[in-house]
């Protein structure tokens, strides 16, 4: 084949290629919204999520987390701190006690869902990126809904290896059980994946991403929106974006799998090239605070 035809073929897997995704953008229905909320905040060193970051002075991060409504049913990435911690602060061990969380009665997930007119109940789909303590907090409050997550996520979070134990807090995970003698094997519906990719509504416009790195059974989501077009919600597995921006690696002590979360870093630079995309991070400050917040909204 001379380079003049391998030229062609590449023009025209390109043009192909933009019909696909732009198919795929059209495919979002009219009516889409991205919200961002926050699950009110932790206090920690940059240098425990950074690797080779300052310890020292502390920062304010927030906990993120978001709901897309869509025409076919509402989405929740991520559930935030467990609300048990407003009144009950044993409810998580002395060492994570030390980040610090805002406990007002105001970042309470159906306090925050108030504010676009919803409750636990309007949520149709809860997709969880990890279950630590900070995203995977309120499961339970879903009962309801359906639960999205990986099977591998459901084995870590149960059974973590050292020194990953840490951030998980076995009851948000005991919640997801059935009583003894229901003759169900669950709680609440649940969708368990086996580390793969979910097209939740068949239609392109909000893709579970599976994305092991930060914990064994990640995820993202990448939601197109009818005018924003493609963001991506990062989890954990991007903690601050000049992570992205100048490849910086996680502390590895959170990072169960390292490399994946470097591949995660490059899957989101080639998005950002290929359909235009944004992503947005759980914890990063700065970004948070460009974000629009609830009510206000993405579409």
């Amino acid at each position: 084949m001379d380079k003049k035809m391998k030229w062609q073929l590449v023009a025209a897997a390109a043009v192909l290629f933009a019909g696909v995704v732009s198919s795929a953008i059209a495919a979002s229905p009219a009516g889409m919204k991205l919200y961002v909320f926050s699950s009110g905040a932790l206090t920690i060193g940059r240098g425990v999520l950074q690797n080779f970051g300052p310890m020292d002075p502390p920062i304010q991060v927030p906990v993120g987390f978001f709901v897309i409504k869509h025409p076919k049913g509402n989405i929740l990435f991520d559930t935030g701190n467990n609300d048990k911690i407003i009144d009950n602060f044993d409810y998580w061990p002395k060492g994570m006690q030390s980040l610090d969380p805002v406990r007002t009665p105001d970042v309470a997930i159906d306090v925050q869902l108030r504010k676009i007119g919803m409750s636990p109940d309007d949520i149709k789909f809860v997709v969880v990126s990890h279950m630590h303590l900070d995203h995977g907090g309120n499961v339970g409050k879903f009962p309801h809904s359906t639960l999205i997550i990986q099977r591998d996520e459901i084995d870590y979070a149960n059974f973590p290896d050292e020194p990953f134990n840490g951030p998980f807090i076995r009851e948000d995970m005991w919640v997801l059980r059935a009583a003894n003698g229901s003759g169900k094997p669950n709680a609440m519906n649940m969708v368990i994946l086996n580390q793969q990719d979910y097209d939740i509504f068949r239609d392109g416009s909000v893709v579970v991403k599976y994305s092991r790195g930060h914990t064994k059974g990640h995820q993202m989501m990448v939601v197109r929106l009818p005018k924003q077009g493609t963001t991506i919600l990062t989890g954990d597995n991007v903690y601050f974006r000049e992570n992205v921006d100048k490849h910086i690696p996680p502390n590895l002590v959170l990072a169960y799998d390292p490399a994946a979360i470097m591949k995660s870093y490059d899957y989101l630079r080639e998005m950002m090239a290929m359909e235009g995309a944004d992503y947005f991070t759980a914890h990063d400050p700065d970004a948070y605070k460009a974000m629009k917040h609830a009510p206000e909204y993405y579409e």
